[in-house]
């Protein structure tokens, strides 16, 4: 905190606790309450805060998927302002066809608030669902994101 503190440096704000890793929705909303709260009080401006509540393989425990999206959905309706952001790719870890889980994982969460992760940029795929999930969400003033994707041939991938 006394290195973020006045700073207008971007600050990710890690879902983790003496506790250690979240499982439920709730405990990522408490742990996120405490940095978020903290870091305001501590002069750092809300905008600058990306709250990570951690993404955890699926294969471990069916609800991670769904906890860590409902997390986010929560996240961004509590703290006005607040980005969110992850390693999306942990949820598949241990499972087959990763790309298609991380694909399908990154349009849903985009779809609960999620404002960036950590992904492949070389997978035309994933950039493709991201460029679409965008615009549909009304992310995308007049689809010129989307437009523009789709004239340099970035959405074939789809």
């Amino acid at each position: 905190m006394p290195l973020a503190a006045g700073s207008k440096s971007k600050v990710v704000a890690l879902c983790m606790s003496d506790e250690g890793m979240p499982e439920t929705a709730d405990q990522r909303m408490a742990i996120a309450d405490k940095l978020v709260n903290g870091l305001v009080k501590n002069g750092v401006p809300i905008e600058n805060i990306y709250v990570d509540p951690l993404v955890q393989p699926v294969a471990t425990n069916n609800t991670f998927g769904v906890e860590f999206l409902l997390a986010i959905e929560r996240i961004t309706q509590t703290f006005k302002g607040v980005h969110t952001m992850c390693g999306l790719s942990n949820i598949s870890f241990g499972l087959p066809e990763r790309k298609f889980l991380n694909q399908t994982f990154m349009v849903m969460a985009i779809a609960k608030g999620l404002d960036g992760a950590i992904v492949n940029p070389l997978d035309d795929r994933m950039m493709a669902c991201i460029a679409t999930a965008e615009t549909l969400m009304g992310r995308d003033a007049y689809c010129m994101n989307y437009l523009k994707a789709y004239r340099a041939g970035q959405l074939s991938a789809v």
